[in-house]
């Protein structure tokens, strides 16, 4: 390839990229998810934000933790849809709007997005309202090996011999 070809090529493809990176910007009328900071399980007992979605990143919850989420306004047929992430694992579930419980299966840091699944746009601001249950209980270590019996340093079992 000829060195007129190459810069070309960096050229077009430069400018390949500023356009696709312009194609995904959203628009500044669009309603915005609502990103919020949440670092433990008891960050979100009592939540309530706004938008058309609701995000948490790095959530630390615990195997029997469960986080209740619902949304207003909301129509017959419409539902809370999560993306639960652990790493590369995903998670995803959905229920009632007016309360789905999302029940923490591992002890891990969680990326949380919930969403409206609905057959229409909504016609407002949609309301996010979350409790959370949180595990109170800790795994302890388990208990280092303990002799059946007690022995005395020094003193052998049956059978000693005399000495010459």
């Amino acid at each position: 390839m000829s060195t007129r070809a190459s810069k070309l090529t960096v050229i077009g493809t430069a400018i390949g990229l500023v356009l696709m990176g312009s194609a995904i910007t959203p628009a500044a009328a669009a309603p915005q998810p609502a990103t919020l900071s949440a670092s433990t399980c008891s960050s979100l007992k009592g939540l309530t934000t706004t938008g058309s979605t609701a995000s948490f990143s790095g959530v630390a919850l615990k195997a029997g933790d469960t986080i209740t989420a619902s949304v207003s306004p909301a129509r017959v047929g419409d539902s809370i849809f999560l993306t639960a992430t652990i790493g590369l694992n995903m998670i995803f579930g959905g229920g009632a709007t007016t309360g789905y419980t999302f029940d923490v299966p591992a002890d891990a840091y969680y990326n949380l997005t919930y969403s409206l699944k609905s057959t229409t746009a909504p016609t407002s601001t949609l309301t996010w309202s979350f409790n959370a249950t949180c595990s109170t209980t800790t795994v302890a270590p388990s208990p280092s090996p303990s002799p059946t019996a007690t022995t005395k340093p020094g003193k052998g079992g049956k059978g000693g011999g005399k000495k010459p």
